[in-house]
């Protein structure tokens, strides 16, 4: 799959304020081709968000040999991205409207060194910096996934979103939202159909509420219900968060598959 460190980019889709993911790709694939080339990716991945498992797709217009093709634009894209491969998709494959569903991962450390954010900032090791966010090590687990469970299923999810195009359709199917305790860190899995702008990390916030007492589980249904933006809790920093999968049914497009 094609995988990215965000942190020194703008996010996924092309923008004049900086430099993008799908620009490097696309950079890579015009030095390579001799041709400019339109990259469709299957998520557009905020400002600083990473990716292990991002899927575009694009026409080659010189029909390359794939792994000839992989290899020529991982000498011409920066350490922080690269092509894992190169795939000939099936027939009718398009990597945003194909796919079936996506899964995010959020990363939170638990730290316990006495004091506040800043603290616990400070105290983190550099590594774990680049990917996790600190919280307190005693956060109510057990309340976070009671609220988790409440995010199952079709929702209007406005408050769990930042300001949209005017029309966006809110109303999203979560299949799944699980903590998974590791070594120091708990990590959040959420598998949708879609996501809003923002909607992932604002759950990150809403749920790391819930465990540190400012939100009751029972609280979640409420919020969604008035959809309102800024009554749950603040976006989470994006160096924590990863597309980690997209999966597509069986058959599904024109052109190359970056994977």
């Amino acid at each position: 799959m094609l995988s990215y460190d965000g942190a020194g980019y703008r996010g996924w889709q092309i923008q004049p304020q900086g430099p993008t993911v799908q620009g490097v790709v696309e950079e890579a694939l015009l030095a390579t081709l001799g041709e400019p080339v339109r990259v469709v990716g299957a998520g557009r991945t905020d400002a600083g968000v990473h990716a292990l498992g991002q899927v575009a797709h694009f026409t080659d217009p010189r029909g390359w040999p794939a792994e000839r093709l992989a290899g020529a634009l991982r000498t011409r894209m920066p350490p922080e991205v690269r092509v894992r491969a190169v795939f000939d998709p099936p027939e009718g494959f398009h990597a945003l409207s194909s796919a079936r569903d996506k899964t995010y991962v959020y990363q939170y450390h638990l730290s316990r060194v006495a004091g506040g954010a800043a603290a616990r900032e400070a105290a983190m090791s550099p590594w774990r910096r680049r990917t996790f966010h600190p919280i307190p090590a005693g956060v109510d687990v057990t309340a976070m996934r009671a609220a988790a469970a409440c995010l199952v299923g079709r929702h209007d999810f406005t408050a769990l979103s930042k300001v949209m195009p005017v029309g966006r359709e809110t109303t999203k199917t979560v299949v799944a939202v699980r903590l998974l305790r590791g070594p120091a860190c708990l990590r959040l899995v959420v598998t949708g159909e879609g996501f809003l702008y923002g909607m992932v990390r604002l759950m990150a916030g809403l749920l790391l509420d819930v465990g540190t007492g400012r939100h009751l589980p029972e609280d979640v249904d409420a919020l969604l219900a008035a959809r309102r933006r800024g009554e749950v809790s603040a976006s989470l920093p994006a160096r924590a968060l990863f597309l980690w999968r997209v999966r597509y049914p069986v058959g599904a497009g024109p052109g190359r598959l970056l994977c």
